[in-house]
């Protein structure tokens, strides 16, 4: 790999950590070839990706960064898992792609500018889906209206109830 090639690389694993919303290092060491076609194609449908990284030009991406400390984790064949929609969908993922395939292991991560641990990484996967933590704030949200106007009207139909009933024994008397 020439230097124009390493640069290109570490501009583009900057632009990774950069723009990321959460990202992953993983040891992958022992896993075929198809087994990571596999864990891709996975991480694809969830809007991840994963990329094999050179540990020199990652700790280089890293460097000047508030995630700096990652880089006493770059030691052997580590690849980057990132999303930039929802880290929780990548991290349940990734997880349950481990369980199946022991063969790779979570090392470390990041999510904005903070590190995250493997722990961490577990207890992300277990939040649910960004979509529906939105709707059960939108129900919590639109629930406190409803019942208000709910109290509002429950006067008036009270006494349309007391109204119709009037009605109805003075249609019976006369």
């Amino acid at each position: 790999m020439n230097l124009q090639e390493k640069e290109a690389l570490t501009s583009e694993l900057k632009r990774i950590v950069e723009t990321a919303k959460a990202f992953v290092l993983i040891s992958h060491s022992g896993l075929t070839v198809e087994e990571m076609t596999k864990l891709r194609k996975d991480l694809k449908e969830q809007d991840s990706r994963l990329k094999v990284i050179k540990n020199t030009l990652f700790g280089r991406a890293i460097s000047g960064t508030p995630l700096e400390g990652l880089a006493t984790h770059l030691k052997g064949p580590l690849g980057v898992v990132w999303t930039e929609k929802d880290p929780s969908a990548m991290a349940k993922t990734l997880l349950g792609f481990a369980k199946t395939t022991p063969k790779i292991a979570v090392v470390a991560g990041a999510m904005g500018k903070a590190t995250i641990s493997p722990q961490d990484v577990e207890s992300l996967a277990k939040l649910p889906p960004v979509e529906q933590v939105k709707g059960m704030l939108l129900g919590i949200l639109l629930a406190v209206p409803q019942k208000f106007l709910g109290l509002l009207q429950t006067p008036a139909r009270q006494f349309l109830g007391v109204l119709v009933a009037r009605k109805n024994s003075l249609e019976n008397k006369g």
